[in-house]
């Protein structure tokens, strides 16, 4: 997003007979008798300029880094990725004297991993937000040194700081469940960041003395994939947890290594970071509609959680339609290209009295729409008028590209409409305010997406 100041900066020159002062007037009754909460000064500041007609630069947003992209010697990186691995804290001896701690964790984004080292105060700060194994993070001003293994380390100082995400905010960041290795025949040393499995014995415990002299202590079991069709044994070195497991469960098991046996089969290794994670029933899911829409081929929502995530749920021809506001209960046959499938009785019903927020309160705020791909409902004003221009495809065809910037009390942001939409858009900005369900992250409208 453009700095405060620098967009003054902009309307004051093109408006040189306006003081800093007066605009700064305008800017604060406008917030008063337009914004009704929707809008922050720089929100106010573009409905100002508008009136002016001075042609402000237009909102960007920023976007995290990648785990593949980090390098050593980088710095204020952020990085959104899924917690791999959570080890206890240990202390180092500094070199004035005295001792330090720090804390690794090990982040996952489906691709890549990296491990995460939180030094000293920090380490009681990623305590307080409740960070577990599979929850989205977003890891801020941190740098990059490179490990023991020659590899970037992503480290967390005193400038540094980590938050939990809605999994509403990380549409596109899949769940460890979905991007685990089933078991298979192993034929080399690898890394495993998940690996899903079924317990195949009872798994024991024991401790041991090091050569060293200090203690140590692992965790056993055998496992095997869905159906016996593969045995192996999973070796957890100085286990931080020992969930009570039983022959025939799936478990996920996450930051492993496989490595060669003494008897030269292959094994599964983990250690104080690994966590097993027992595989959970899936629950149906209780949601608004925010949009309907019927078609030769059956119906359509667009229904939105507690988790302010936009469902697109997909009903066979014939199948009875919930109104704007309804809550209903979803319990999809199948889920695919992130659209739910009803076609069994009862995959989706009535919600009844159950509660869950209007769709006013589940609505995404603009600061919290960084996630790409991700489906939203958003509440907001429009700060400038709607355009419509002819674009040149590549096919040598023309579409029409609606434009539009909004804002809410938190950020502004553009709102792009395609084709039919962008008639739609630019009539919306007339009315200087607007409700969006079903848009991406960058507020382009879809085939399912509406304003009204």
């Amino acid at each position: 997003m453009h700095d405060f100041e620098t967009l003054v900066g902009e309307l004051l020159s093109g408006r040189p007979e306006l003081s800093r002062e007066e605009l700064m007037k305008r800017i604060a009754e406008k917030k008063e008798t337009v914004g009704a909460g929707y809008l922050t000064d720089q929100g106010a500041l573009f409905l100002v300029a508008g009136e002016l007609g001075v042609a402000l630069t237009r909102p960007t947003t920023s976007s995290d880094m990648t785990i593949k992209d980090l390098y050593i010697g980088a710095n204020d990186v952020t990085v959104v990725a899924r917690v791999l691995a959570i080890y206890p804290t240990s202390t180092y001896k500094k070199k004035d004297g005295g001792e330090g701690r720090y804390r690794r964790l090990v982040l996952f984004d489906g691709r890549s991993t990296v491990r995460l080292t939180v030094w000293e105060e920090g380490i009681d700060e990623v305590e307080k937000t409740g960070a577990a194994v599979d929850a989205p993070v977003r890891v801020m001003n941190g740098y990059v040194k490179q490990g023991l293994d020659g590899k970037p380390n992503l480290n967390l100082g005193k400038r540094g700081g980590i938050e939990v995400l809605q999994e509403a905010q990380v549409p596109k960041l899949a769940r460890l469940s979905a991007v685990a290795e089933k078991l298979a025949p192993i034929s080399q040393e690898s890394t495993i960041p998940v690996l899903e499995c079924v317990v195949g014995t009872e798994p024991r415990f024991s401790e041991f003395v090091r050569s060293d002299g200090t203690p140590g202590s692992l965790f056993q079991f055998g496992v095997s994939g869905d159906g016996g069709k593969f045995e192996t044994r999973v070796v957890i070195w100085s286990p931080a947890n020992r969930p009570d497991l039983k022959p025939g469960q799936k478990v996920l098991i996450t930051n492993l290594r496989s490595r060669r046996s003494s008897g030269g089969d292959f094994e599964v290794h983990g250690d104080a970071g690994s966590a097993i994670i027992l595989g959970a029933k899936k629950e149906s899911a209780l949601l608004r509609v925010a949009a309907a829409s019927k078609s030769q081929s059956g119906t359509t929502l667009l229904a939105v959680g507690a988790d302010r995530k936009v469902k697109v749920v997909e009903l066979p021809d014939g199948s009875a339609v919930a109104a704007k506001g309804d809550v209903v209960r979803v319990a999809p046959d199948e889920e695919k290209g992130g659209r739910l499938l009803c076609r069994s009785k009862g995959s989706l019903e009535a919600g009844g009295d159950a509660e869950l927020p209007n769709l006013a309160e589940l609505a995404t705020k603009l600061r919290d729409a960084k996630d790409e791909g991700s489906h939203i409902i958003v509440e907001v004003i429009a700060l400038s008028p709607g355009s419509v221009d002819e674009v040149r495809m590549k096919d040598g065809s023309s579409v029409k590209k609606g434009e539009l910037v909004v804002g809410d009390d938190t950020a502004e942001m553009k709102v792009v409409g395609w084709r039919e939409l962008s008639d739609r858009l630019a009539a919306s900005s007339r009315a200087r305010g607007c409700e969006c369900p079903g848009l991406h992250r960058s507020l382009r409208g879809w085939e399912g997406g509406c304003w009204s």
